[in-house]
């Protein structure tokens, strides 16, 4: 069964996928922050740590606190700044520099005992607390006995720097940031390609859309998608194709409609015209016996010209013949013959004018004598239209070949010539009842010929280039009633 992801689906996976990778990654970056933060002010702690115990030491040692730090102050403790003590009126009683001792800080004025900046800096300048460095100043008061014994409350001063713990809050913020931003950054461009994708198929349902509207109906989208625009697509193409079947509908029932019109009163002409036809011929022949000169010069003019009418009135004749053939259903003798003898036949017949055109004309049999169930006289009268056809179309000469070959259960004729050819815009047309590209006929031999071929379960093509000439391929099956299962699917025409 197949399965389709609707387009509010795939947003919603989208938006879900977006928000889980989200939260994974600011988790992630939040517990690395959190572990470095941590490690940090744990570092910080055990610095204050140790130069708390530092100073209280120095309290009670003979030893200076410059002597102390520079034999109890490990290395690598690079945020303790400044180590000293003062009494209760800010004056630096002992330092780990030494060139402090008797300098005075500035003691702090709330009861939280931490100031920013450097307790040594000058009192004239109190607010200039930005250095380069951000140090905290941490008060530890103590008490001790005055030197009129009085208790007063003096301070041990520890200066950190926080700089480490300032960079590391900033680089993990900055970080948080970029990976926020990477992540946004991804889904976006992940949303704008499934809205182009949603959006292209559009554009092309309504390109597509214009073209119908505009008649066009030979073309199919033809998109493959697993979603709604796919469906739509493809309803949208079972549609062009139900209009395209619809409107093929319409024109062959018009043209069957014209055909039948135009066939009903070509018909009725036809009749009456056929009777007068006769008649002239038959007087003709009474002429000829009856009323012919006694002059011997005279003699063969008068011949040539009543052979002359009997010529044309053969070939109206023959027109009529066509009418009638094409308004009414043949009825077929079939028997069982052999191609090649049709065809030599028919050669007898266009003979003289192929010679006058000085047309070679070559019949080639490939299959052996085999023999076929078809009505002789029918077919005899098509492949004479065919021959004609071909030696018309070369009036400065050339060659016809007529080849007969076997397919299976089918034998195939080949009738090709090297004439003038037929322009592609006409191939289509040359079958139609009516059409023709001579001056002179009605343009039905060839609508004659494909109609009897088709009576025998047959199939007639035709392919030409112009200036080359042009092929008729003839598909007869041996056994009529066994065609329909085996005969070749071909195009009526193409070209060469």
């Amino acid at each position: 069964m197949r399965v389709y992801l609707g387009l509010r689906f795939r947003l919603m996976l989208v938006m879900t996928i977006l928000l889980v990778v989200t939260a994974i990654v600011l988790y992630e970056l939040n517990r690395r922050a959190t572990v470095q933060i941590t490690h940090q002010v744990e570092a910080q702690t055990t610095e204050l740590t140790a130069a708390v115990a530092i100073g209280l030491q120095s309290i009670s040692s003979p030893d200076s606190l410059e002597v102390i730090c520079a034999r109890q102050l490990p290395t690598g403790y690079e945020r303790i700044k400044h180590i000293l003590l003062t009494d209760h009126s800010g004056k630096v009683t002992d330092s780990m520099h030494g060139r402090d001792v008797g300098r005075h800080i500035q003691l702090p004025q709330s009861p939280f005992p931490l100031l920013s900046g450097d307790p040594l800096a000058p009192f004239e300048q109190p607010g200039d607390h930005e250095l380069k460095e951000q140090e905290q100043s941490i008060f530890i008061p103590f008490i001790s006995a005055g030197a009129s014994g009085s208790r007063e409350t003096n301070y041990l001063v520890v200066v950190m720097s926080s700089h480490k713990l300032s960079d590391a809050l900033s680089t993990t913020a900055r970080i948080r940031l970029v990976a926020t931003v990477l992540v946004l950054t991804l889904g976006l461009l992940v949303s704008a390609e499934l809205v182009w994708r949603f959006t292209s198929p559009i554009g092309q349902l309504v390109r597509a859309a214009q073209r119908v509207a505009d008649g066009d109906l030979d073309f199919n989208i033809g998109l493959k998608r697993r979603d709604e625009i796919g469906q739509l697509i493809v309803n949208f193409d079972r549609m062009i194709d139900q209009l395209r079947e619809k409107r093929g509908l319409e024109e062959r029932l018009h043209h069957a409609e014209r055909a039948a019109v135009i066939g009903r009163l070509a018909s009725g002409i036809a009749h009456e015209i056929r009777n007068p036809l006769n008649f002239i011929n038959l007087t003709i022949d009474h002429v000829r016996t009856k009323f012919a000169p006694s002059e011997e010069k005279s003699r063969p003019i008068f011949e040539r010209l009543l052979l002359s009418v009997k010529e044309e009135i053969a070939r109206l004749n023959s027109l009529v013949n066509n009418v009638l053939r094409f308004g009414r259903p043949a009825r077929l003798t079939l028997k069982r013959t052999r191609l090649a003898t049709i065809l030599d036949n028919v050669l007898t017949l266009v003979k003289p004018q192929a010679q006058e055109q000085n047309v070679q004309v070559e019949l080639q049999d490939l299959t052996q004598g085999a023999e076929i169930m078809v009505d002789a006289e029918l077919l005899n009268s098509c492949f004479s239209n065919l021959a004609i056809n071909a030696i018309q179309a070369m009036p400065q000469g050339g060659k016809l070949f007529l080849t007969i070959s076997r397919e299976d259960d089918t034998q195939v004729v080949q009738v090709r010539d090297t004439g003038e050819g037929i322009p592609t815009d006409k191939l289509d047309q040359i079958f139609e009842p009516y059409y023709s590209t001579k001056e002179t006929g009605i343009g039905l031999g060839l609508a004659v010929t494909r109609k009897l071929i088709e009576e025998h379960h047959g199939k007639i093509t035709v392919q030409s280039r112009v200036g080359q000439g042009t092929m008729f391929m003839v598909w007869l099956p041996e056994e009529p009633s066994r065609f329909e299962s085996s005969a070749p699917d071909r195009s009526q025409s193409s070209v060469i």
